[in-house]
C-alpha cells in the first residue's frame, strides 16, 4: 500500500501514519500480557505509578463501585484515536487496518504481501484485529476500493482534525 509522506514527521502522511500505526498496536496488543507499557493489564498498572496516579478507594458508600470502575478500566479501554476512524464502514475500517498491519510483515526478500495475499488472510487480520471477519469473500479489486476509500477518508479527518487545532 502506498502512503505519501509516511516518512515525514510532520507532515500529513507522517502523522496519519503514526496515528493509525498507534491505533493497530493498540488494537493488537493483548490484554493478558506482562508488558510494562501499552493496554496490558500490568502495564496500565505499571504506567498508572509512573504518573503518580492513584485510584480513590477510601471507602464509604461507594468504594465498592469506585473500585469496579477503576478495575474495568483496566481491561477496557480506547486508544483515543478510533473516533478518527468512526467515519468508515465496517469493511473499510477492516480492510484499511489489515492493509497497515500488512505492510510490518515483510517476507525474506523484505517486500510486504501482496493484495491478493492480504484478501486470503483476512479472516486471520480480523481476528488479530479484533474486528468482525467478513460474511463473504472479498474481491482483491473490492479490497483495494475500500482501501483507497477509508485512506482518503481517514487521512481527511485526521486533517480536519489538526486544522480544528491549529497545529
Amino acid at each position: 500500500m502506498r502512503w505519501i509522506d509516511r516518512h515525514k514527521p510532520l507532515s500529513l502522511g507522517g502523522i496519519s501514519w503514526n496515528v493509525i500505526n498507534r491505533h493497530i498496536n493498540y488494537l493488537i496488543s493483548p490484554s493478558k500480557d506482562a508488558g510494562w507499557h501499552g493496554q496490558s493489564n500490568a502495564g496500565k498498572i505499571c504506567d498508572m505509578l509512573e504518573t503518580g496516579i492513584q485510584p480513590d478507594f477510601q471507602g464509604g458508600g461507594n468504594s465498592n463501585a469506585k473500585m469496579i470502575r477503576e478495575v474495568e478500566k483496566l481491561t477496557v479501554g480506547d486508544s483515543g484515536y478510533g473516533y478518527l476512524l468512526s467515519g468508515l464502514s465496517d469493511m473499510q475500517l477492516l480492510c484499511l487496518l489489515a492493509a497497515v498491519l500488512a505492510q510490518g510483515r515483510v517476507n525474506e526478500r523484505g517486500t510486504p504481501p501482496t493484495n491478493a495475499a492480504i484478501v486470503a488472510m483476512l479472516p486471520q487480520y480480523a481476528a488479530e484485529l479484533r474486528l468482525k471477519a467478513p460474511h463473504k469473500t472479498l474481491q482483491v479489486n473490492r479490497f483495494e476500493k475500500h482501501v483507497a476509500e477509508g485512506k482518503s477518508r481517514f487521512v481527511k479527518r485526521v486533517e480536519k482534525e489538526l486544522i480544528a487545532r491549529d497545529i
